[in-house]
């Protein structure tokens, strides 16, 4: 998957925590110039069409996966990005409906979602990365000077649609202050056999241990689709899987590699949850999905991935599991090693969520979408990181909340 050069250093990030932030009114399923200085970022521009509005969610989208990539946000914190981000361009969407003078044809419908969705995504991105609110800031200047250029007689309505842009992202991040997501980890590794330990030298505290204390989208709280405990250390079904994991090791193919290799979106890339980005951005393009449609779909895989982590991160610091490669060091790992506890896999659980949402979304992709989500999860076994009951409990956990997440996509279209 791509990089952004220079991503390997991390910068600290003024992320902002979410609460649930009511979607309402939506519809049933689908069928069927360089960038401003100091700073460039990814996709052209493009000037006002009736398509102008999902190019802009598309596009913004991309320039989100960019600036975590080039952050190197970790894979919890870079679903809360998206999700943030989603979540705002669906709620401008949502708000510009119901906005007296976007009622009527011409013009001003078709600039007005593409000068929505560019005010929100700037003003969110921006507040997410401080650092790079000045480049934003005038890369969404630019693009909305391509609108009002090409729309001179609408240009109180692109005001409008721009200023509604800008309130939609300050009361999303006003309720995403309140979330818990900020919180500071003071406990202590358990230590013992079986127990997860950190393998960096020097040793590093674990990754986000409160993560699955985050407040959830759609689930009533992190432990809800918590799963039972795997098998006991030193166990014969522990030591088979085990086993199973040193097989694959020693006896990886180029294929089994490959696939290891596609799915194992690492640091300084857009991690798995801006894998499933690009893979639902593809299929908005795909299907030719309006601004409304595409916000949709973002937003509520977007939620269930989020509430993923969620899930995974409370599973694994409910079990503090021990790595494969942990327990028997000649398993080799190709595409890294994680400084978390293993149960449940994180590549999994968001998978299963996304698949799932999308596949609702997507109905004639679903299989296919279901088969992905079953090669990332596999992934992580070829990768040597994780037991196959990992993977199995993560895709089925994150299935369960994105099943979640059509129910209540559902419900809000009636």
């Amino acid at each position: 998957m791509r990089t952004v050069a220079g991503g390997a250093v991390c910068r600290k990030l003024n992320l902002l925590a979410v609460g649930m932030f009511t979607l309402a009114g939506c519809d049933g399923g689908i069928a069927g110039p360089p960038a401003p200085p100091p700073r460039a970022f990814g996709g052209a521009l493009a000037a006002a069409a009736p398509n102008a509005g999902v190019e802009a969610v598309v596009r913004w989208n991309e320039i989100a996966r960019d600036l975590v990539a080039e952050h190197s946000v970790t894979p919890p914190l870079a679903s809360r990005v998206y999700a943030l981000l989603s979540v705002t361009q669906h709620e401008a969407m949502l708000a510009l409906a119901q906005h007296p003078r976007m009622s009527v044809t011409g013009a001003a419908p078709l600039h007005a979602p593409a000068a929505a969705v560019v005010a929100a995504s700037a003003a969110t991105l921006s507040s997410l990365f401080p650092g790079e609110a000045s480049a934003l800031t005038a890369r969404s200047g630019e693009e909305i000077e391509v609108l009002r250029r090409s729309a001179p007689r609408v240009h109180d309505e692109v005001a409008d649609a721009i200023a509604l842009g800008e309130r939609t992202a300050a009361a999303v991040l006003d309720r995403a202050r309140t979330d818990g997501a900020d919180a500071v980890w003071s406990g202590s590794v358990p230590t013992g056999p079986g127990f997860w330990f950190s393998s960096v030298e020097p040793p590093q505290p674990p990754l986000l241990p409160l993560w699955g204390k985050v407040r959830p989208w759609f689930m009533s709280s992190g432990s809800q689709f918590r799963p039972p405990a795997p098998p006991a250390f030193g166990s014969p079904a522990f030591l088979n899987a085990l086993a199973e994991v040193r097989h694959y090791s020693d006896h990886r193919t180029a294929e089994q590699l490959r696939i290891a290799h596609v799915w194992a979106d690492g640091p300084a890339t857009y991690t798995p949850p801006g894998h499933w980005n690009e893979i639902a951005t593809a299929l908005i393009r795909a299907y030719h999905l309006d601004a409304r449609r595409a916000t949709r779909v973002l937003a509520y895989m977007n939620m269930a991935i989020m509430d993923a982590g969620i899930s995974c991160w409370d599973a694994k610091y409910t079990y503090w599991l021990i790595r494969p490669s942990q327990v028997d060091p000649r398993i080799t790992t190709p595409v890294g090693l994680p400084n978390f506890p293993a149960y449940t896999s994180g590549h999994a659980t968001f998978s299963g969520a996304a698949g799932e949402v999308l596949g609702h979304f997507f109905a004639a992709e679903r299989a296919r979408l279901r088969a992905m989500a079953e090669e990332a999860a596999v992934s992580r076994l070829y990768g040597g990181i994780h037991y196959r009951f990992d993977s199995d409990r993560g895709l089925e956990a994150g299935r369960a909340i994105g099943r979640l997440a059509i129910d209540a996509e559902r419900q809000r279209a009636r």
